[in-house]
């Protein structure tokens, strides 16, 4: 699965400008001339276990014969531990086949997802810089062996120490009881009148932000603080507003009916790539996020 966002006109203009400035460095850095035919995110394990090594995979396979294959970024793991990774390219008449083989462990169980990898070339059909887009993985961490038994003693404890607390609480009250029986039972019972209850308080219902609220915050906030992990989070709270869970595409979000909107269609594609383009992108792709959601919201 192979996803394509074009690089912006800065973006572009910038690299020509570093190349004409800065020509041995330029051509260590330029973007490689490429004819992407596959590019894959997997794992090599169908359910990973918490506490046990395995591998994420990252395929490429592209029409030339290159020795390697440059600016191409690998997704970020802050929930798994990197372990270690290892490259393979082999290069044949027919194209050629880029592994990387990633090591990760798991610390905790449950649902992980990993962002897609991310590789800048020029497209060798229409001399267009592009980024390329892997899939994204959400992989269901199960618990580490012995864990159940491990959380059944820990239940259990918690258990017996929450009925000696109990015990302890209701003697302390039988033995209240029996003292103030003690001391008051020679004198007569006053019936005092009962103030009648109040009434519960019933908190207002509280009214469900609309979509466009919702964009506006995500403005906000990516406005006020312009970083990597904000954009994330502005992406995933404009997916939630159209009723996309985190673990889509931005393909299946722009094939939703929502998504047919032109500007909006604008504004899903800018948080893609602010949310996970390259380190020196980074800042113009979160402007371009701002302007997209400002124009979407000003029409």
């Amino acid at each position: 699965m192979v996803r394509i966002g074009r690089l912006s006109a800065s973006v572009a203009a910038a690299v020509l400008t570093a190349a004409a400035l800065c020509a041995p460095a330029a051509r260590a850095q330029s973007l490689q001339r490429l004819t992407v035919q596959t590019f894959t995110l997997g794992s090599d394990v169908g359910r990973p276990q918490a506490g046990t090594p395995f591998h994420l995979v990252v395929t490429l396979y592209v029409r030339e014969n290159v020795a390697q294959i440059a600016n191409l970024e690998l997704p970020m793991l802050a929930e798994l531990e990197l372990l270690g990774d290892e490259r393979v390219v082999r290069a044949d008449s027919r194209g050629t086949t880029y592994r990387e083989t990633i090591a990760v462990l798991a610390h905790r169980a449950g649902t992980i997802v990993v962002a897609p990898a991310i590789l800048a070339a020029i497209d060798a059909r229409d001399g267009r810089a592009k980024q390329y887009y892997s899939n994204g993985l959400t992989l269901q961490i199960g618990a580490a062996p012995g864990q159940g038994i491990a959380d059944g003693v820990a239940v259990a404890a918690s258990v017996g120490r929450f009925a000696v607390q109990v015990t302890i609480w209701v003697l302390g009250g039988l033995c209240a009881i029996a003292l103030i029986v003690l001391v008051f039972r020679r004198r007569p019972a006053v019936r005092a009148a009962l103030a009648p209850a109040p009434e519960p308080l019933v908190p207002p219902l509280a009214r469900e932000r609309s979509p466009r609220e919702r964009l506006r915050d995500a403005l906000t906030v990516l406005r006020a603080e312009p970083t990597r992990g904000t954009a994330v989070r502005a992406r995933a709270a404009v997916w939630n507003a159209l009723g996309a869970s985190e673990g889509v595409t931005l393909a299946d979000v722009l094939a939703r009916t929502q998504a047919t909107e032109p500007s909006l269609r604008g504004v899903l594609v800018a948080l893609e790539r602010a949310a996970f383009t390259y380190d020196a992108d980074l800042r113009p792709a979160i402007d371009d996020a701002c302007d997209a959601l400002q124009r979407y919201l000003t029409t």
